[in-house]
C-alpha cells in the first residue's frame, strides 16, 4: 500500500475510526451534531489557520474577508496598510515594517506605471461626467508619485499618509498671481486598483471644486464632498473591495474625511445627488436643508 494516503484516503481513515471507535472518557467534538473524536475531529472538520494551517480549536480570530487565523496571530504579523489582512513574514511582513506591509493580494492589482493609470483615468473621468461633475473639456493628466515626490503638491508636505493630490498651474503677469488653473491629479504609485480608483475619483473631485471656483469651503466640507464623491464611486462597485472601502468612508472616526463626509452625505441624500452638485457649482457653498 502506498504511504502516500492523500486527502480522499485520510477521509476514509477518519470516517472508519468514527464509526468503529467507542466515545472515551475524554471527551469529544460536536459537529452537525454528530460526535467526533478528538483526532477526526482535528483532522477531518476543524477549521484551518489560513497563515500556519493549524487545525482552529477554541477561540480563533476572522477578518473582515472571511479569513480566519489564530489569534496570536495579530500580534505576530504585520496588517497590509491597504486592506488590512494580515502580511505573513513570507509575505514580506514584519512586526515594526509600520505601514509599509502589503499583502499579495493588494500587490496584485497594484497601478505602478502610468500606462496601466491612463486609461482607467479616462474611465473615471467619463463616470464622473455621468455624475453630472464636467470639467469644461480641460485636457487633465495624472501622475504617478511616490511618498516624496507626492509630498511636495500637498498643503502639508509632512502628510506621510496622503495618498494622492490635485495638481495646478499658476498664471503670473508681472510678478503677480493672476489665477491658479487645475491641470490633474497625482497619485502614490502602487495602490490596489480599487482604491487607486476610489482615490483619484477624491483628487478629481477637488479639481472640479477648483474648476468651477468653487473656493473657500471649510476643509471638513471640501473633503467631505470629495469623500462622498469618491465613496459614491465605491457604492457603485460590485466587489468585495470596494465595499470594504464605502464601508471604511461610512464608518471614519476621522474629524475631517469622516465627519466631513457624513454631514455632506446627509445633505446630498436629503435633496438628492444632481441637484446637490448644481447647487453647490452655482452657490458656491454647501446646500443648506431645512
Amino acid at each position: 500500500m502506498s504511504p502516500h494516503w492523500g486527502q480522499r484516503g485520510m477521509r476514509r481513515i477518519s470516517a472508519v475510526l468514527r464509526a468503529t471507535l467507542p466515545i472515551g472518557p475524554d471527551g469529544f467534538y460536536t459537529h452537525h451534531d454528530a460526535p467526533y473524536h478528538a483526532a477526526c475531529y482535528h483532522l477531518q472538520v476543524a477549521p484551518r489557520c489560513a497563515y500556519c494551517r493549524k487545525p482552529l480549536l477554541g477561540a480563533y480570530q476572522v477578518d473582515y474577508w472571511g479569513t480566519s487565523f489564530c489569534r496570536e496571530h495579530e500580534a505576530q504579523y504585520a496588517s497590509c496598510r491597504f486592506c488590512g489582512r494580515l502580511v505573513p513574514p513570507q509575505h514580506g511582513g514584519r512586526l515594526g515594517s509600520g505601514d509599509t506591509a502589503i499583502c499579495p493580494i493588494c500587490r496584485a492589482s497594484a497601478i505602478g506605471e502610468i500606462a496601466q493609470a491612463q486609461p482607467i483615468f479616462a474611465q473615471l473621468i467619463q463616470w464622473l461626467n455621468r455624475q453630472g461633475l464636467h470639467y469644461h473639456n480641460l485636457s487633465l493628466r495624472i501622475e504617478l508619485r511616490n511618498r516624496v515626490q507626492l509630498a511636495q503638491f500637498l498643503r502639508h508636505p509632512g502628510d506621510t499618509q496622503a495618498l494622492g493630490a490635485a495638481l495646478s498651474t499658476t498664471v503670473t503677469q508681472h510678478e503677480q498671481i493672476l489665477r491658479t488653473a487645475p491641470t490633474g491629479v497625482a497619485i502614490l504609485r502602487g495602490l490596489p486598483r480599487t482604491l487607486f480608483q476610489g482615490v483619484t475619483v477624491h483628487e478629481l473631485g477637488h479639481v472640479w471644486l477648483a474648476v468651477h471656483q468653487v473656493i473657500g469651503l471649510p476643509l471638513w466640507a471640501e473633503e467631505g464632498f470629495c469623500q462622498l464623491v469618491a465613496h459614491r464611486f465605491w457604492a457603485q462597485g460590485t466587489t468585495a473591495e470596494s465595499r470594504y472601502h464605502a464601508k471604511g468612508t461610512e464608518q471614519s472616526a476621522d474629524p475631517i474625511y469622516g465627519e466631513g463626509f457624513r454631514r455632506v452625505a446627509a445633505v446630498a441624500q436629503t435633496i438628492g445627488f444632481p441637484q446637490f452638485v448644481t447647487t453647490l457649482r452655482t452657490s458656491k457653498r454647501i446646500p443648506e436643508t431645512h
